[in-house]
């Protein structure tokens, strides 16, 4: 057998001749009679025939068949790899793989068919990739055959040229070499005096350079001198021509100063036609790119000159000038009344700067200084350059307004001043936004800061005001108020109300339990869309400030008073945020007025006090801070809350301290909860609390003739109720003003608008309880014998006694509603609640106590509910109800008084007191002391306890 290694060395060889001649090429090679079909067709017929063979050779054959079904393709992949390895022993590979487990016949045999098969089908393939290099090669020939017959060409051109030249020499005669001579003199003559004309151009240039410089034709006068540069280089053999191009250098250099100098004064008046002069020039001097380098740093030195210019204009002219001061200390040095005045000369001053470099800017967007349209265009990294430029020149000028606004004389400004700053800051940040898309933190940063520390002194500043107000209030009705939108501080928001309108606050009247979110479809899109025709009385004009606006007039110029406080500083889109909408004129908001108040209150009368409009005002000009920084939206809104809160605590203070009653029960948790924070949290902080109010206290509330002040209470508790009512109005503005995540605490504010209500109950109640002599009542209700078998149909004294005191509190009722409105409703309530809750006390007070006694009790409550029913024309069913139970307890069975008793322990405000409950006890369970005291063991109170008779109900 022939040795394996020697026949695949051989086989690998001719391989890889074959591969890297064929690097790269994807050609089919025909099968050349091998296909798939012929091997097993023909293999499949020789195996039938091989059936008879030895046992020996049908592994051998068995193996071919296999090899056989496979493509030549598969056979050469299955090739192993070591067989492409030039060191590799092939022979110990083979031995190794065929006895590593034993001689094994088998394994042999079908190995070695293996390897022929393999070697089989790569021979052929080399065959087969001869056979297709053998047309490669024949071109090849064909082509150095070509080049052959061009070269022997090229060879015959050659040597006819040879001869040519050769004529040409022998035939050229003395005269030809005469006319040639004269020709070069005459050349040489001509070169001299170009080279004369040249030096006598060079000597004017100096001349001509300074007239076209004077007519600001820069790149002539640049292409002047760079024309006589390269005439000067031809003749430097002159010297008279080296010290003129010496002196050319000169000029070029003062060209380019001056050049510089002219770049410089289009920092802040810009040219348009100069401009494109100046780039044209540096453009021949091919120094464009340098050009804008020193550009932006003209721009930066141009940003601290002229800001420190303008801030010594406003220090104080007596200070020595050539003092150096920092730019922090001169900004201190700045005189409170002349600070607006310079914020405004600063910010007309950078706008100056930052229109010529927006000009720039579209300048170099319009205009190409070179033609070629590359990634590496001068155009493209000048446009590149300009636009980095724009926050770099944005935030110098952000941190000059910064350290400006910083200054402790901000914080001594006015209300309409700072207002005025909020305004300008407005337009400075729109400015930016417009110039380099920058949103300006810093900026809104540093007036966050500023604005919750002037808003925390402003907001106690209206504290101490409110409290001027009440000490000196009259508590009559303002006749000339009809709605908050007739005050100027809600002006900028009246067509914002009409659209954002929330439900009626009438219904806070005739509903307090209705649900009052606010209801509204409208949007600020749709908004928008109702007033986007609207360009010119809004600031927010169609165009941007540098399309509106040039160099030599700014968004700072004029109307700064009074059009800048409709802004909002947060807001980057009009109307989304503030919903800011333009005024209609004068006329149109008088001819409104009545329609608004209308529609937006749902009534068209109002009682207010002086106090309550100054509230009204103080919100609006809340609301004023909450549209310019939405920032600290949150800190205004909860001070316009706590503005309300302060009233109503401060009217529970005048007006709720005088009872003879206790109160304890009238105050629920959230009223509570209400009073105690205006206690702990707003108190602390008003310097003037607390106010003297002793001579209302002696003179009117103590007055029996004036019904105990009434009135005086009326339109305290009233002008509270109407300013939550007006205040309610506000709800979806507010809510659109403030974070989605802030809203709780205006819903929860709204969730409970009765407080004044409830602060009206003890109010009332101080009145009320002072209607009826209650000690005497008390003392007639006890000398009752209640011990009694049979009822007559006569009522006791002490009714007759109660309702001439119900008859006289109405017609008081009427001569004080001569003057003003009286809510019937919550005053006769309170009237109700005194004399119910005197009549169970005097029924409480019963030591012996027959059935009989019982329908006594009965038939006098019912006499006098009815009278008083009568006179208030109203119901009162809750108080019939707290009668009737209590008198009819003393029929309950001992289980039904055991679930009675502990249902009344259980309930979150106890209707009677424990005294009331163990009077009853003694009282019912007379007889039975085991049932007694097991009650009152449920009621926690001894037997013992003094029962005697009280001058003050329970409430």
């Amino acid at each position: 057998m022939q040795n394996p290694k020697a026949k695949m060395d051989e086989i690998k060889t001719k391989f890889m001749d074959l591969l890297n001649k064929q690097t790269n090429r994807q050609v089919k090679i025909p099968a050349m009679g091998f296909s798939d079909y012929f091997i097993q067709t023909v293999t499949a017929a020789e195996s039938l025939k091989s059936d008879n063979l030895e046992k020996t050779q049908s592994s051998e054959n068995d193996a071919e068949i296999i090899n056989a079904q496979k493509s030549d393709q598969e056979i050469l992949e299955s090739i192993e790899h070591i067989y492409f390895q030039v060191e590799s022993d092939t022979d110990m590979y083979e031995l190794k793989k065929v006895l590593g487990n034993g001689v094994n016949y088998d394994l042999i045999n079908s190995t070695i068919a293996q390897l022929r098969k393999q070697h089989k089908v790569l021979s052929k393939k080399v065959r087969q990739n001869i056979l297709e290099q053998r047309s490669a090669c024949n071109e090849e020939f064909v082509a150095i055959n070509e080049t052959q017959k061009e070269l022997e060409e090229a060879l015959w051109t050659c040597r006819k040229a040879r001869s040519y030249l050769n004529y040409a020499r022998t035939n050229l005669t003395t005269t030809s070499l005469e006319i040639l001579a004269s020709y070069r003199k005459r050349e040489i003559l001509k070169e001299l005096l170009n080279s004369l004309q040249a030096v006598k151009k060079l000597k004017s240039t100096d001349v001509e350079v300074q007239k076209l410089l004077s007519e600001s034709n820069y790149s002539g006068a640049i292409s002047l001198l760079l024309r006589c540069k390269n005439f000067a280089v031809e003749f430097m053999e002159y010297n008279c021509v080296q010290s003129l191009n010496k002196k050319l250098q000169e000029t070029l250099l003062l060209t380019e100063y001056q050049l510089d100098t002219v770049l410089n004064e289009m920092i802040l008046n810009f040219d348009m036609q100069k401009y494109a002069k100046l780039q044209e020039a540096y453009k021949l001097l091919n120094k464009s790119l340098m050009a804008m380098d020193q550009l932006h740093i003209h721009f930066i030195s141009a940003i601290h000159s002229s800001v420190n210019s303008v801030i010594r204009g406003y220090n104080d002219p007596n200070v020595d000038e050539n003092l150096k001061y920092l730019y922090e200390q001169l900004c201190e040095n700045v005189e409170a009344d002349k600070y607006i005045p310079c914020l405004i000369s600063l910010c007309k001053t950078f706008w100056t700067i930052l229109a010529s470099y927006y000009q720039m800017v579209m300048w170099h967007q319009n205009y190409k200084l070179y033609s070629v349209d590359t990634a590496e265009s001068p155009d493209l990294y000048i446009q590149e350059k300009l636009k980095k430029g724009k926050s770099r020149i944005w935030n110098d000028i952000l941190t000059k307004i910064c350290t400006f606004l910083q200054s402790s004389k901000l914080k001594t400004l006015k209300y309409d001043q700072f207002i005025q700053v909020l305004s300008i800051i407005q337009r400075l940040k729109k400015v930016g936004l417009e110039f380099c898309g920058e949103h300006s933190d810093k900026l809104i940063e540093i007036m966050q800061i500023q604005s919750e520390e002037f808003f925390q002194r402003y907001h106690i500043a209206c504290l101490e005001e409110i409290c001027l107000f009440l000490d000196n209030e009259s508590w009559t009705v303002v006749d000339s108020f009809g709605n908050i939108l007739q005050l100027p501080e809600f002006r900028s928001v009246r067509h914002t109300l009409r659209r954002h309108k929330s439900p009626p606050v009438v219904l806070l009247i005739n509903s307090p339990s209705v649900d009052h979110s606010p209801i509204s479809n409208n949007n600020c899109d749709e908004l928008v869309s109702v007033h986007s025709q609207d360009a010119v009385s809004s600031i927010y004009g169609s165009y941007g400030y540098f399309l509106r606006f040039s160099e030599k007039s700014s968004p700072f110029d004029g109307g700064l008073d009074v059009a800048m406080l409709e802004e909002d500083i947060l807001s980057g889109i009009v109307d989304e945020a503030s919903c800011y909408f333009s005024e209609e004129s004068d006329d149109e908001h008088k001819s409104l007025q009545s329609k608004e108040c209308e529609d937006l209150t749902g009534c068209n009368s109002v009682t207010v006090n002086n106090t309550t409009l100054n509230v009204f005002r103080c919100i609006g000009r809340y609301l004023q801070m909450c549209k310019l920084l939405h920032c600290i939206s949150p800190k205004i809104v909860m001070s316009m809350l706590e503005l309300m809160d302060f009233y109503a605590f401060a009217v529970h203070e005048i007006f709720a301290k005088d009872s003879v009653v206790q109160m304890e029960n009238f105050y629920s948790p959230k009223l509570e909860e209400k009073l105690d924070y205006v206690s702990h949290h707003v108190l602390p902080n008003i310097k003037i609390w607390p106010l003297n109010f002793s001579s209302l206290i002696n003179n009117e509330l103590a007055n029996p003739d004036t019904l105990y002040g009434l009135s005086q209470r009326i339109v305290a508790v009233e002008s509270g109720q109407c300013m939550v009512q007006q205040f309610q109005i506000l709800h979806t503005y507010l809510n659109h003003l403030l974070p989605a995540q802030e809203r709780s605490m205006l819903k929860n504010y709204f969730d409970y608008l009765n407080f004044m209500m409830d602060v009206g109950k003890p109010v009332y109640t101080c009145v009320t309880s002072r209607v009826i002599d209650l000690t005497a009542i008390l003392t007639m209700m006890a000398k009752v014998k209640w011990d009694v078998n049979h009822v007559s149909f006569q009522h006791n004294n002490y009714i007759d006694i109660m309702n001439r005191n119900i008859q006289n509190f109405a017609m008081r009722l009427e001569e004080i509603g001569k003057e003003i409105a009286v809510p019937a409703e919550p005053v006769w309530n309170s009237m109700t609640h005194v004399a119910t809750h005197l009549l169970v006390e005097g029924f409480s007070n019963v030591k012996k106590c027959s059935a009989g006694g019982r329908a006594l009790m009965q038939l006098d409550f019912t006499n006098f509910m009815s009278i008083l029913e009568l006179i208030s024309n109203q119901k009162y069913p809750e108080c019939r109800a707290y009668v009737d139970l209590f008198i009819k307890a003393y029929y309950f069975s001992n289980e039904q008084f055991e679930e009675w008793i502990i249902e009344q322990k259980n309930l979150q405000t106890q209707q009677y007191t424990n005294k009331q409950l163990t009077n009853l006890i003694v009282c019912a369970c007379i007889s039975d002391k085991r049932t007694r005291q097991k009650l009152l063991n449920l009621v926690g109170s001894d037997h013992h306890l003094n029962t005697s008779s009280s001058t003050s109900t329970a409430t």
